[in-house]
């Protein structure tokens, strides 16, 4: 695989990240259709996967995209959506955890997640260079990490502890909505480019 550059339309991980979210969109609606949950794990289990490997390739062989990351964004939001649409059919007593938790990942971090474009940058792992405590809390690999999986796995495996899943969640909210804020008022002073 050759490097591209950043205004490519075209790259390998970019293809991985298609076809992660058309495997994924099959399985979900199997396990809708099949009234299957299974299926509705192994399709989560395929979003983490191939959201890791499209990520790691795309750094790897220099195949960075802005379009990669944009789609990457949205194919991630797809798939959580139908994945919790199909677990609240499963457990609808974990509806409330699972809407907040989905107004975080699909609204707030959305849209910060989408702030990365407003900027001299490819993607969000780069938003250490627009403002550090702003990457460090939500784009670094740990924030990465307590954004898409502690509260989800705390769902799946400990649901009596939905409590817990529903404090976490308004807590990943609060972190967003404070990391918008601190953007805003860096707009305000430095205008919308990196120092």
């Amino acid at each position: 695989m050759r490097p591209r550059s950043p205004g490519s339309i075209y790259s390998e991980p970019n293809v991985i990240t298609l076809i992660r979210l058309s495997a994924c969109l099959v399985l979900f609606s199997l396990a809708a259709v099949a009234h299957r949950e299974l299926y509705n794990f192994v399709g989560l289990a395929v979003h983490w996967a191939g959201d890791t490997l499209d990520g790691w390739l795309a750094r790897a062989s220099r195949q960075e995209t802005v379009l990669g990351a944009e789609i990457d964004i949205i194919a991630d939001r797809v798939e959580i959506l139908f994945f919790f649409v199909n677990f609240v059919h499963f457990h609808p007593g974990l509806a409330l955890p699972v809407v907040v938790y989905l107004l975080d990942f699909a609204f707030v971090d959305l849209y910060l997640s989408y702030q990365f474009v407003k900027y001299d940058i490819i993607s969000i792992n780069y938003f250490d260079r627009v403002d550090r405590r702003v990457y460090a809390l939500n784009f670094s690999p740990p924030a990465k990490l307590a954004n898409s999986t502690p509260v989800i796995l705390t769902l799946i495996f400990l649901p009596k502890l939905w409590v817990a899943a529903l404090v976490m969640a308004l807590a990943l909210i609060a972190v967003k909505v404070y990391s918008v804020s601190l953007l805003w008022k860096k707009r305000k002073t430095d205008g919308p480019s990196p120092e």
